[in-house]
């Protein structure tokens, strides 16, 4: 089923030289790396996961993911949304890449700085200094490292070389697995569960590694990055993709933040353990979304309706692989404690309220794209921010009384009106794009 999708951006075009004798070849060698890259990506994530949650035990899992998804919201601001102008910029016009790329990291230095200062702050209004103590090691490998080995995987993506940007995703989950299973074999040396506070001080040395590596692999390919003055015009654009992507983080991650914020550390592991799952069940479809970014830009550029029919085209099929993958979820849950352990039993429930999320997640992933790659991020951005103020609301609403039960009816909730919003958007941004059409034609002809 993916491999049909990938066979079918095979034949897109991606410039005007690929649509030349030996293009399609081309990007039909890139398509079948980014599914093997992306294949082997899942299995690492899977064992890191395995692993990570073997060795820490639902509560101190928790813990640690509950500091995570408070960096990971504020983690987008650390590039300023560099990594989707990179591919948006350079899939237009490769001369582009030297200060697209140069920015990029002149922002993650930056960024990197202020952000984990405002997560400080907000860790020590919210958090339990025991928690506290976890942030500057989160922060150093999600805020700085994953953000240039992220970067890296884009900038090859924006150049069309997709074996390259797979391999650097797969890469780098390859990297935790083998740090959370060194820190499992030291929990089986000692018969003790390690803390949050030791992983932590671990997590950051496999996102350190894949960062090099990535750089070093992007300057080896397409030379060093050039740098120059902040434009304004770029960081506007950029930040509502920040906005964006903080957003996405709000509504997808926040939760486990505020459960371990009321005490509810158990409750947090039990809960993210069965997130993992989706998210790892979602990684397909937003690879496939990932992967025809270029494409969607370029359709994009021709009317919203052409980049309407694109996305309906991917959403046919990836409609019936997250169907595939509920059944497969709910079927399967009662497994999931024989895997990590006794302390995640309710995660096979959690996991079964959860499991209609990457359906949910196939229809605004299509038409999100397709606001991306037809005008404004803005647009976009506007409704994923309404959709985290929408979760924020329903986890203060429902978390204190039902726990992980109140959070997953938030984020069915939530990720369904998003779907709703964007496809409302969609239609609304096509009518009105064509209403603007006859107008012209019709002024053209009284003229």
């Amino acid at each position: 089923m993916i491999l049909k999708l990938f066979r079918m951006l095979r034949k897109q075009p991606s410039t005007s030289q690929e649509s030349e004798k030996g293009g399609s070849s081309r990007l039909a060698r890139d398509s079948t790396w980014m599914l093997l890259g992306q294949g082997l990506a899942l299995g690492f994530q899977a064992a890191y996961f395995v692993l990570i949650g073997r060795a820490l035990g639902s509560h101190e899992y928790g813990a640690f993911v509950g500091v995570a998804s408070l960096v990971s919201v504020l983690a987008q601001f650390s590039t300023i949304g560099m990594d989707l102008i990179i591919i948006r910029d350079v899939s237009r016009d490769e001369s582009r890449f030297p200060t697209s790329w140069g920015l990029a990291l002149e922002l993650s230095l930056v960024g990197f700085v202020a952000v984990t200062a405002v997560t400080m702050l907000i860790g020590h209004f919210i958090l339990s200094p025991g928690l506290q103590i976890l942030i500057p090691f989160v922060a150093l490998s999600d805020t700085l490292f994953a953000r240039i080995a992220m970067l890296s995987s884009k900038a090859f993506q924006a150049r069309g070389n997709f074996a390259y940007s797979a391999k650097l995703i797969a890469l780098t989950n390859m990297a935790r697995a083998v740090i959370a299973g060194l820190l499992y074999l030291h929990v089986l040396h000692t018969h003790v569960l390690a803390s949050a506070y030791m992983w932590t001080s671990l997590y950051w040395i496999s996102s350190s590694i894949v960062a090099v590596i990535g750089f070093l692999l992007v300057t080896w390919k397409f030379g060093l990055p050039k740098w120059s003055r902040f434009v304004w015009a770029e960081i506007s654009e950029g930040i509502s993709f920040s906005l964006s992507s903080s957003s996405i983080s709000i509504y997808n991650d926040i939760d486990k933040t505020y459960l371990v914020s009321i005490g509810q550390n158990s409750a947090a592991g039990i809960y993210s353990a069965a997130y993992r799952i989706i998210d790892v069940a979602s990684t397909p479809i937003y690879s496939i979304y990932s992967a025809a970014f270029p494409q969607f830009f370029r359709e994009g550029a021709k009317s919203v309706r052409h980049a309407r029919d694109f996305s309906l085209k991917l959403l046919r099929t990836t409609v019936l692989y997250s169907l595939g993958a509920a059944a497969a979820m709910y079927l399967g849950a009662p497994y999931l404690p024989l895997v990590l352990g006794k302390s995640f039993a309710e995660s096979s429930i959690a996991l079964r309220w959860l499991c209609l999320l990457p359906l949910i997640r196939c229809f605004h992933y299509a038409a999100g794209t397709t606001i991306t790659g037809s005008v404004s991020q803005w647009y976009r951005t506007v409704q994923q921010i309404t959709a985290a103020f929408l979760n924020l609301a329903l986890n203060v609403l429902l978390i204190p009384p039902f726990s992980w039960r109140g959070a997953a009816v938030a984020s069915l909730l939530t990720d369904g009106a998003l779907a709703a919003m964007n496809w409302a958007c969609v239609y609304w941004l096509i009518a009105r794009q064509e209403r603007v059409h006859v107008q012209g034609e019709a002024a053209g002809e009284s003229a």
